[in-house]
């Protein structure tokens, strides 16, 4: 045992904790400040010092994350990890829940203090108001954010173990029964306006509205972009061959009714059909598509569906110009 060791251990920075020798011989450092309390002992001063570092180190960490706020945390994982993840639509998304549903409620408090009891009251109060899609969506991102803030030993465990996924069954729309497709035609004929010639070009394409500006119309094909591609992905061409259901109506289709607002779109169909939703003319075509005898792959590879898992659909089925045009004379009824 050394003969004279400093009573007072300094680190950089200013920590100073205090050495002792306990009775057994062994060397005592303790540290009171700011909230922590730390005390640590071994055989010689170095090996004290060595554990002393390690020790206040993690206190300092913990001491750290348990002032951490929900707001500033959950503003910081949305940013840094989603965002480069997603599309921009469902960014914003994401950030209308967090500012309408979340943040008033866990906005202030400490990532610590937040509970299950807490959680589940937030998600019951959404459910109550009938809005079961956005308890799921709340549900969804405050368990993202919670187990990002585990791995990185922000929190111990998440609150959301014990909290069950609400239930939202999707409205997935219906198809028009080919006496309402009649009628339909006929009333975006007598309209006569771009919106009524883009509902057509849809209702027989089996387009998304967002596909629509990326259109270009070619002989016998249209092509297009796919819209359903996640971010960081290259942009997927699909062609879709003119069917006889459409090839009527093509010298009525401006360039202009691919570049009509999507929002826009949507309020006047919800004028011209009340009830019905723009995303069932895609319902429609595709539906007409499988009844008269087309195949599901092909129906899929004109929708731009995401390819099945089995190695059939993705690697060996190459549908060629020649087949797909044949097979869509079949739409005509």
């Amino acid at each position: 045992m050394p003969t004279f060791f400093r009573k007072e251990f300094r680190l950089k920075g200013g920590t100073v904790a205090h050495i002792r020798v306990k009775p057994n011989g062994s060397y005592e450092i303790r540290y009171r400040r700011g909230g922590i309390n730390l005390s640590v002992s071994a055989k010689t001063v170095e090996a004290a010092k060595e554990r002393f570092i390690e020790k206040l180190c993690e206190a300092k960490t913990d001491s750290l994350n348990s002032r951490t706020l929900f707001g500033q945390y959950a503003t910081q994982w949305l940013e840094v990890v989603k965002k480069p993840q997603v599309k921009e639509t469902t960014y914003e998304d994401y950030k209308v829940m967090f500012r309408v549903h979340i943040f008033p409620k866990f906005g202030k408090m400490r990532m610590r203090d937040i509970k299950p009891i807490d959680v589940q009251k937030l998600i019951n109060f959404i459910c109550e108001k009938k809005t079961f899609r956005n308890a799921e969506k709340v549900y969804v991102l405050l368990n993202a954010v919670f187990n990002f803030a585990v791995a990185e030993n922000v929190i111990a465990k998440s609150p959301m173990a014990l909290i069950k996924k609400p239930v939202h069954e999707p409205k997935h729309g219906q198809a028009f029964t080919v006496d309402e497709e009649r009628r339909l035609v006929e009333k975006c004929l007598a309209e006569n306006t771009l919106y009524g010639y883009a509902f057509i070009f849809m209702l027989y394409t089996g387009l998304r509205r967002s596909e629509l500006s990326s259109v270009t119309i070619q002989s016998q094909w249209i092509t297009l972009y796919t819209a359903k591609n996640r971010q960081g992905t290259n942009p997927k061409m699909r062609k879709i061959p003119i069917s006889p259901m459409l090839r009527p109506f093509i010298p009525l289709m401006n360039q202009k009714i691919f570049q009509l607002d999507m929002g826009n779109m949507s309020r006047t169909f919800a004028k011209y059909f009340p009830g019905r939703h723009l995303h069932e003319l895609r319902h429609t075509f595709i539906t007409r598509c499988q009844e008269c005898g087309i195949s599901r792959e092909l129906t899929s590879l004109w929708a731009g569906h995401k390819a099945d898992n089995t190695m059939t659909s993705n690697v060996y089925t190459h549908f060629s110009e020649e087949f797909q045009l044949g097979e869509i004379q079949k739409l005509r009824y």
